[in-house]
């Protein structure tokens, strides 16, 4: 088991899947430096700001990485740019397939609608354990 600096203790946990297969191939993007970016609906609990720090960790909750925003910027689901959806670097990185994976997955929590705004993330890793 890694352990997480003291540092990063109180930081939110980031998974970027639901399945312990994807979320331990997308935190090695992450820390392959391939994947640089996500995106999360907007809601009540308001938008992280550039500056803002947290922990990846793969599919067994375990901390992989700790990153930090560099970017954010609201967003309506039809218009990410296709930029975005590369950064992500999820399914087949094209914007096409980031729309399909993405509204799946919204609408799973019957939370999609084309016009939803979302919260455009990009991040770099400031420490990996």
């Amino acid at each position: 088991m890694k352990t997480l600096p003291e540092k990063y203790q109180d930081l939110e946990r980031w998974a970027f899947a639901d399945n312990e297969a994807q979320a331990n191939a997308l935190a090695q993007k992450v820390v392959d430096g391939t994947k640089t970016a996500t995106c999360a609906a907007l809601d009540d609990e308001g938008v992280p700001q550039v500056g803002d720090q947290f922990v990846i960790v793969d599919g067994r909750n375990q901390p992989v990485c700790a990153v930090e925003l560099t970017a954010t910027d609201l967003v309506p689901f039809d218009q990410v740019p296709e930029s975005h959806a590369k950064a992500e670097n999820e399914g087949d990185g094209t914007l096409a397939g980031w729309r399909q994976q993405q509204q799946a997955f919204f609408e799973e929590y019957e939370m999609f609608s084309p016009q939803m705004t979302l919260v455009l993330m990009n991040f770099r890793v400031i420490e990996t354990f």
